[in-house]
């Protein structure tokens, strides 16, 4: 009988493990999705760079003042996703944390179940944290296609008026 106790507790145990690890996972797969927003940012961010150092921004494609808007939403991007990484690594951590508090709350015969309970708090702030700047993130880059897109647009316009029909 004593044997069955052992087991129901051992199995409580790991099933009260299976939440903070599902967290993991979901916290993971914002990692990598923020790391690619990053890479993207990265990539455009050292394309604009090229057109400054080889001075074709100067050449009627673009303006300084375009450009330097440019430079300067990609470098609040690059910050806010570094920001959102940060965050969402943490709570990784913190949620690892959290399931490791479990066993020892168990070990130490549930006098600690504050601890868990904390981690798992702190963990969901965390993950709520870096998706809220990933969301400031992603509105940034919402207006910079807008705004590049209205610019190709105008562009076009312009084009189409100075050729002959």
């Amino acid at each position: 009988m004593g044997n069955t106790t052992a087991v129901s507790s051992a199995t409580a145990t790991i099933a009260a493990m299976i939440t903070p690890a599902l967290l993991i996972l979901g916290s993971a797969s914002l990692v990598a999705s923020a790391l690619v927003r990053m890479a993207r940012v990265v990539d455009r961010a050292r394309v604009l760079t090229a057109v400054v150092d080889e001075g074709k921004c100067f050449s009627g494609a673009l303006t300084r003042d375009q450009l330097r808007l440019w430079l300067d939403r990609h470098a609040a991007r690059a910050r806010y996703a570094e920001r959102s990484v940060l965050l969402l690594y943490s709570a990784v951590v913190v949620f690892v944390a959290t399931c490791l508090s479990i066993a020892l709350d168990r070990i130490a015969g549930d006098s600690l179940n504050w601890l868990p309970i904390s981690l798992a708090i702190l963990g969901t702030l965390l993950l709520l944290g870096g998706g809220a700047w990933m969301v400031v993130e992603s509105r940034l880059s919402g207006e910079q296609i807008q705004e590049e897109i209205r610019r190709a647009l105008s562009k076009l316009e312009n084009d189409d008026e100075l050729r002959p029909s």
